[in-house]
């Protein structure tokens, strides 16, 4: 009888290990950067699992969306761009290190967070909202002015609402970057910078933003005023 307990619970813990390993294999997801009033452009990104390094890429993308002068003088602030690559295959990280230029700033930012434990369940979970299913699997890193970020967990379909805040604080500038020892940031972006200014420099003097930490009460107040879709889950 006692190894028929042993046994059952042998079990047991093989299907909750199982049940465990999927929840970081086998999901489909993705990532994506952006700002919520700047122009950013993601150039590091790398995603750890145990320790380990699982991908990496160095693609220019990011970007802020459309709308972005209406954003300004509206004072409309809500995470927007989301350019990245596709990473199919990959496990659920429990780590990432992202880095991203800021064109307000004119800097070079570096965000490094520890992704929750039940990441990967988060992500499987499906939602009915008017007739079609989504889940949350997009994992979102926005930088704003003044190197605050937050990362979010976003619907696939951006259906599912509100998006989920997963962590969040001030980003580190980099000074540890080859290029920027050879070449000056504002060197390698002047074209960019050039355009951004004659775009949006006199918008910014005349709707000025928040920076840094005020934009953590203005963006929570963002998520608050998402309609709530998630009331259906799907089994």
């Amino acid at each position: 009888m006692c190894g028929y307990f042993l046994l059952v619970a042998g079990m047991l813990l093989s299907l909750t290990a199982c049940s465990n390993m999927k929840a970081w294999t086998h999901v489909k997801w993705d990532y994506g950067t952006g700002s919520n009033v700047d122009i950013t452009n993601n150039t590091r990104t790398e995603f750890f699992r145990k320790g380990k390094l699982i991908y990496a890429d160095t693609y220019a993308g990011g970007g802020a969306g459309g709308l972005l002068s209406e954003r300004i003088s509206d004072q409309r602030y809500y995470w927007a761009g989301g350019g990245g690559l596709a990473i199919n295959g990959i496990d659920v990280p429990d780590k990432a290190l992202v880095e991203m230029v800021s064109l307000y700033d004119r800097k070079r930012y570096r965000i490094i967070v520890e992704l929750p434990a039940d990441l990967g369940e988060q992500m499987q979970k499906r939602y009915r909202v008017g007739g079609k299913i989504d889940q949350r699997n997009w994992l979102y890193f926005g930088l704003a002015p003044g190197g605050y970020y937050e990362v979010l967990l976003k619907a696939d379909k951006l259906l599912v609402k509100p998006d989920l805040l997963i962590n969040r604080g001030i980003a580190v500038e980099v000074n540890d970057d080859w290029r920027d020892k050879m070449i000056p940031i504002i060197k390698q972006y002047d074209a960019s910078l050039a355009e951004f200014g004659k775009k949006y420099g006199g918008l910014y003097k005349k709707y000025p933003i928040p920076t840094g930490m005020e934009w953590a009460p203005i963006m929570d107040a963002y998520r608050a005023n998402q309609p709530k879709t998630d009331e259906y889950p799907v089994n």
